[in-house]
């Protein structure tokens, strides 16, 4: 145990050492917008525009209006997430946005796609898809309307991350209260495997004896002296 403590700590030391030599930084610059956005935007909007003829003159149904309005932004948010990372390695490999994002790590493509990219669809409280996505990105700032249908998605996020801790929280503390209930009524389970334990350099043999309380001997042996106090225990 005590090894496997050290490496486990030794990982630790070097994870903070590195994270401090990166020295890695978020700025306002480092966001930068996909170029063929604009014209994305546009080409999608027209689609719509003529898809919106179509339903007035009763050649589409109202249904069918909504499926194929969500798949056109769908088609056109996916499009502009994909073309984040060769944006970033065409014009800045080392850019923070890209190196957290795509590193592995906590950051994913999804979260940079809304810095980036756009935010794109949203559901409302009841549920449903709204047919009006969210155009613009975080970095260019969000317009009233687009503020406000955000809004509901943001708040249930918060929601469900509090209900999801309290859930996790209740849970740990009934598997507390039932370990309490378990009581050990053998002295010893009976085992051969057992473990070293031998006085540190320096230490007394009365504090060794006091590092072996609430340990089951695996042999019957007597202290003689402090350089013959090795005992063979139980873990």
């Amino acid at each position: 145990m005590g090894y496997t403590s050290h490496i486990l700590d030794q990982s630790k030391i070097l994870g903070f050492q590195q994270a401090t030599v990166t020295s890695i930084s978020l700025g306002i610059d480092d966001l930068l917008t996909i170029p063929s956005k604009e014209w994305m935007v546009q080409d999608t909007e027209q689609q719509r525009f003529i898809l919106e003829k179509h339903y007035h003159y009763a050649n589409v149904h109202a249904v069918e209006k909504l499926r194929q309005s969500i798949e056109i932004w769908y088609a056109t948010s996916e499009y502009l997430r994909q073309e984040m990372n060769p944006n970033f390695r065409m014009t800045d490999p080392s850019n923070p946005v890209h190196l957290m994002s795509f590193s592995g790590a906590r950051g994913n493509a999804s979260q940079v796609h809304q810095l980036v990219g756009m935010r794109g669809l949203m559901s409302s409280p009841q549920g449903q898809m709204i047919d009006l996505p969210i155009q613009s990105n975080l970095h260019e700032g969000l317009s009233l309307t687009e503020y406000i249908i955000s809004c509901y998605g943001a708040r249930k996020g918060i929601v469900d991350n509090a209900v999801r801790t309290s859930d996790a929280r209740y849970l740990t503390r009934r598997l507390v209260e039932v370990v309490q209930h378990i009581i050990v009524r053998r002295t010893d389970c009976g085992t051969i495997r057992s473990i070293s334990v031998s006085p540190r350099k320096g230490m007394t043999e009365k504090f060794f004896v006091q590092t072996l309380i609430g340990r089951v001997l695996a042999d019957n042996k007597m202290f003689l002296n402090s350089s013959q106090t090795n005992k063979e225990t139980n873990k």
